[in-house]
């Protein structure tokens, strides 16, 4: 519930402090006088959109706040409520809620709830959760037909629910089913044609039989005899070198050495290692020469096979150029064809059984539909016993309400069944939807008796009447204020309202009241005390020079009403 209120600098309010009682408040006074404005700030600090233009003229800013208590005995959905403040990261562990908005010349807004700056969006959600204000005009979810569908499934039992549940189950499955069918249709031929390009991809993989390592391999290979001729003339040159066959050549001039050192050795032994490293010389050049005539003897040279050799790299460029980088990306991708032609040839375009999934599953799904619009037929009934009970307490005996649900083609996530809410105010008119039925007095009391057949099933901890009442008068507006009152015995209630017999059957009651001072005007609210409570009421009815005849009735009202 509501139970404070304080607003700084908006509009034509300088600053008030409001504190709430739990069960029927009423705000009275003259017309422009204020009573709105002060609607109109709970409204932002429960999500409405803000405007410089509602800054009071030479302020800076407007200041709203509210505290809310989640601890009331009338909040039925507590833990609901609570909960959701936990999704959006609020602790209300304690119960309590305050929601603070603050908005600037600039254009600049914060909001706050419990210190916590909050985005407008979830303040509207939260916001929209403890308070519902309702306007003599207002198109709200009452009037919206889209929204009675909703409105009545909040008014189920048990049994309902359950069908309810069952029913979303089957649907999401068979929603599953037709999208996963549509979809599969609609890329059949995107998915053959996938299914060709990796077929031809891996069989030309498949005969490119790659190996790993292999084009370093052959461009060795390649360099080898694509030099046959250097390497030939070179190996000649080393072996004329070596060994022309005629002295002179590099190992007999060493033969030649190795004997004289050998010779000098043997008369001073200062000279045996110098000979033996020249005599290892010599030898070592003796096998190098018998390797080099071996590879001259074995050099060859077969222009088929760097053909060959060409050819095999021509292959592996023309797959790098397609698949890869190098051999080893090619080859990666060689496995990952092999994998998505495994799953698609694993069925993912059985069209049949999907089709025959979905049928199987319609039928699970019509079923449901059915069992469901049962049951909300049977709740309809109830529904509407209970509004029509309530407008014949609100003397619209003549009026009669009803729910019609008429099947739609398909199915919709909330069911099979389109639900409006119609009525008839007169006898003999015949029914008419709801947003089209009444207006002026008629529409304030089918408002009224829809709200109080709602109000517990929605859980809000607050509701706002803004001169719904406005056209009634007399024993109508007798039977409105005791609505109210009734309504305040399950959610607290405020009202701004021009009839006295709300005013009389009020818990709390302030005035609203506004004055000149010097250049500006100022309003100004009071909280009534009782011994004023009469007068207030006896002003109502009379204006401003309050009779002794006002005020005895005054008095009445207020006695009938019980306060």
């Amino acid at each position: 519930m509501l139970e404070q209120l304080v607003i700084e600098n908006f509009a034509i309010i300088e600053q008030v402090d409001l504190s709430f009682d739990d069960r029927l408040t009423v705000l009275t006074g003259e017309t422009g006088a204020g009573k709105s404005i002060i609607i109109d700030a709970l409204a932002m600090l429960t999500g409405g959109r803000a405007s410089t233009e509602m800054i009071r003229k030479g302020a800076d800013k407007a200041i709203l706040q509210a505290v809310f208590s989640l601890n009331d005995k009338k909040n039925t959905r507590k833990a609901e409520l609570m909960a959701a403040f936990a999704e959006a990261g609020v602790d209300v562990s304690d119960g309590q809620v305050v929601i603070y908005r603050e908005f600037n010349q600039k254009g600049r807004s914060v909001s706050r709830i419990n210190g916590m700056i909050v985005p407008l969006k979830t303040l509207a959600d939260l916001g929209g959760r403890m308070v519902e204000i309702q306007g003599q005009h207002d198109t709200s979810l009452l009037l919206n037909p889209d929204s009675h569908l909703g409105l009545l499934d909040d008014f189920a039992d048990a049994s309902l629910m359950k069908a309810k549940v069952e029913y979303e189950q089957l649907f999401n499955r068979y929603r599953d089913l037709a999208m996963r069918l549509n979809q599969v249709k609609n890329q059949a031929q995107d998915l053959n044609q996938r299914l060709d390009l990796l077929t031809f991809q891996q069989e030309e993989l498949k005969q490119a039989n790659l190996q790993p390592g292999e084009e370093e391999e052959l461009l060795e290979e390649r360099a080898k005899l694509s030099n046959y001729k250097k390497i030939a003339d070179s190996l000649d040159q080393a072996q004329q070198a070596l060994n022309p066959g005629l002295e002179g050549g590099a190992i007999d001039l060493l033969a030649s050495a190795n004997s004289a050192l050998a010779t000098a050795a043997s008369f001073d032994k200062n000279y045996e290692n110098l000979a033996q490293s020249l005599s290892e010389a010599y030898y070592a050049a003796q096998d190098a020469g018998r390797e080099l005539d071996e590879s001259v003897n074995n050099l060859s040279f077969d222009e088929g096979t760097l053909v060959k050799i060409d050819d095999r790299l021509q292959v592996i460029h023309q797959l790098k150029r397609k698949y890869g980088d190098s051999i080893d990306d090619i080859l990666a991708f060689q496995q990952k064809v092999e994998a998505d032609l495994s799953q698609l040839d694993g069925g993912a375009l059985d069209i049949d059984q999907l089709t025959a999934e979905k049928a199987a599953m319609k039928e699970k799904i019509q079923a449901a539909a059915e069992r469901l619009r049962d049951g909300r037929k049977r709740i309809a009934k109830k529904l509407e016993e209970a509004v029509n009970q309530e407008l014949s307490d609100l003397l619209m005996k003549e009026a009669f309400f009803e729910v019609s649900l008429k099947p739609v083609e398909g199915f919709l996530p909330s069911g099979a069944d389109r639900v409006t809410f119609n009525v008839q105010t007169n006898k003999g008119e015949g029914v008419k939807p709801l947003e089209k039925a009444a207006s002026g007095g008629e529409a304030s009391r089918l408002m009224l008796a829809l709200k109080t057949v709602f109000i517990a099933e929605q859980g809000l901890s607050t509701v706002v009447f803004d001169e719904i009442d406005t056209g009634v008068s007399g024993r109508v507006g007798s039977a409105i204020a005791q609505k109210m009152r009734a309504i305040s015995t399950q959610t607290q209630v405020l009202a701004i309202t021009h009839l006295p017999q709300v005013a009389a059957a009020a818990d709390h009651h302030f005035l609203i009241e506004k004055s000149a001072e010097g250049d500006r005007t100022v309003t100004q609210v009071t909280d009534l005390a009782e011994e004023k409570r009469d007068q207030a009421v006896a002003m109502m009815l009379s204006g401003d020079e309050i009779s002794e005849a006002a005020l005895a009735n005054a008095q009445e009202l207020r006695k009938n009403a019980g306060k």
